[in-house]
């Protein structure tokens, strides 16, 4: 560990995982623009306790965003490449920015007003302890490790195994649940689940089993993303209106999804200069605390796809939009009559992507899922318990690949608008969780004598299978703020934005983006707020 960068392996991974990955085909001037992008840091040792390379990973993927914002500004406005600094602390912190925001020093999510909207997006209580823990990794009857999903409405999970409708604690769910799922085999779990219920879950499996499987070997031969060009008339960027030299001034982003990594996408865009609409529905469910931070940069209309007048307003956003930010179960938006070809019949240059779970080919393609479930798919779950010493899966400690894959889409999407600027046609771009998945496996994992350092700088840190996300993000802050106080104190890591559109009248304070310029201004056009407080329309 004596010898051992952050920041330098930070660096390679940048050069030699993603400039130079002749499968993402980058443009020479991403690649010019990268040579002018530091990646810094106070600490040079990593300090989150996962065998994993979580902050290099992070790191390497912001800075390429920042490559790529550097050279569109370039090519916008004249300007050349421009200076930009990671921070690797700061890309760390990023994994955990939902639970950051906060009012007055106080967490965001603890404000009664913000509470209040919050509660409209939780349908069906899912803090509820016997709901949450339905969301859970236990194991089977025989003997492996399932992770069963409750997804937003727990009541299918609940009837699989089940689990009456009851009041208890978090330690009485947890026991409740793992009594049952111990009643029933992992396979008739999985099949029952998926097959039947269209409920998300799935066995735990080491990455060896993952890599033989045939979805495993599918997905292990797919890059990081997918970009299939579409033919279109060329694209021109628009006129400039201001003199801060954002690298997406002007564009413009649908937002089409839900919970984390398609809205990291639409967020970067967003700080990145885009003007940014969250399609969303009041009759549909959402994990709530995700939207203080990562509805940030957006607008947010109410929008019911199954209507005529709902079709109608969507197809007035596709019309004027750059890019649509497709997060939904592989299919909805087609079924409700939007796929690729009629979406460019609407708008011939449109960028479409779409984010998955277990990404787009495959016989998993068509489930539903989250990122436990790929990262116990692709075995990461196992990685990490077992570095911690346990004889069982435990899910990454912060929401890495849901992030992680906001930054890849990110990149992807920057690609995209690029090239179409380049070229005759626009892009569809597929990313998923398991492709980030994969790529963050094989970037390789700590050496025993590194993971020795890792935890020694974690003494007292204690997580188990039964630790779902909320208790993970929790447990994790505490590690981080115990053996790096100083990250939190660091005034250059937040920035603020208003409290009015949550009904609150002080700043809520929130997490700075992971990179930034020498000359191009990066901020969020508008402050997060309440759902379907917009009206859909773009802004002239």
């Amino acid at each position: 560990m004596e010898n051992y960068s952050v920041q330098q392996e930070s660096q390679r991974i940048l050069e030699e995982q993603l400039l130079k990955n002749e499968r993402l085909s980058l443009p020479r001037e991403f690649v010019e623009a990268a040579k002018r992008v530091k990646i810094t840091g106070r600490d040079p040792k990593p300090f989150i306790p996962t065998p994993c390379k979580v902050t290099e990973s992070a790191s390497a993927l912001a800075a390429l965003v920042a490559a790529e914002g550097s050279a569109i500004s370039a090519h916008r406005y004249g300007i050349g490449y421009q200076a930009a600094e990671v921070d690797t602390d700061l890309a760390t912190l990023f994994l955990e920015s939902i639970i950051l925001p906060t009012i007055n020093g106080k967490p965001a999510m603890q404000d009664n007003r913000v509470l209040a909207e919050l509660r409209k997006g939780d349908l069906y209580d899912m803090s509820k302890p016997i709901h949450q823990q339905a969301t859970n990794v236990y194991q089977t009857k025989d003997g492996k490790w399932y992770h069963l999903h409750g997804s937003m409405n727990a009541s299918a999970t609940m009837g699989m195994v089940g689990v009456e409708e009851q009041d208890v604690t978090r330690e009485e769910a947890i026991k409740i649940f793992s009594d049952k799922v111990a009643q029933y085999d992992a396979a008739y779990l999985e099949k029952t689940a998926n097959e039947h219920l269209r409920q998300a879950g799935v066995t735990c499996l080491t990455p060896e089993e993952f890599f033989a499987s045939e979805h495993g070997k599918i997905m292990a031969d797919e890059p990081l993303w997918t970009m299939k060009p579409v033919p279109a008339p060329r694209s021109t960027w628009p006129a400039q209106k201001s003199d801060k030299l954002k690298p997406l001034e002007g564009i413009r982003v649908i937002d089409f999804s839900r919970v984390i990594a398609a809205p990291v996408i639409s967020k970067v865009l967003a700080v990145l200069g885009a003007q940014v609409i969250k399609v969303s529905n009041k009759n549909l469910p959402d994990v709530t605390a995700t939207w203080i931070d990562l509805s940030t940069g957006k607008k947010d209309a109410n929008i019911d796809l199954k209507s005529d007048e709902g079709k109608n307003a969507f197809e007035r956003l596709v019309a004027g939009a750059d890019v649509l930010i497709d997060g939904y179960r592989p299919g909805v938006l087609a079924k409700l009559g939007f796929n690729s070809a009629s979406l460019r019949t609407i708008n011939p240059k449109l960028v479409y992507v779409r984010e998955n779970c277990y990404g787009f080919k495959g016989p998993l393609a068509y489930r539903s899922g989250w990122q436990q479930i790929s990262d116990c798919l692709v075995g990461i779950s196992w990685l990490q318990g077992k570095f911690l010493g346990l004889n069982e899966p435990v899910v990454p400690l912060l929401p890495n690949s849901d992030y992680q894959t906001g930054l890849v889409g990110a990149a992807a999407v920057l690609q995209a608008l690029f090239q179409r600027t380049k070229v005759d046609c626009t892009y569809d771009i597929d990313v998923s969780l398991t492709q980030y998945n994969i790529w963050y496996y094989r970037l390789g994992q700590y050496t025993a004598d590194q993971g020795k350092a890792i935890l020694a700088r974690n003494e007292g840190f204690h997580v188990r299978h039964y630790d779902e996300m909320f208790s993970l993000i929790q447990k994790t802050h505490a590690a981080i703020a115990k053996a790096r106080p100083e990250l939190f104190k660091n005034p250059d890591y937040f920035s603020t934005m208003s409290g009015r559109e949550w009904g609150v009248d002080d700043d809520i304070t929130i997490l700075a983006p992971p990179f930034k310029f020498e000359t191009s201004v990066l901020e969020y056009a508008v402050p997060s707020g309440a759902r379907g407080r917009s009206i859909p329309e773009w802004a002239t």
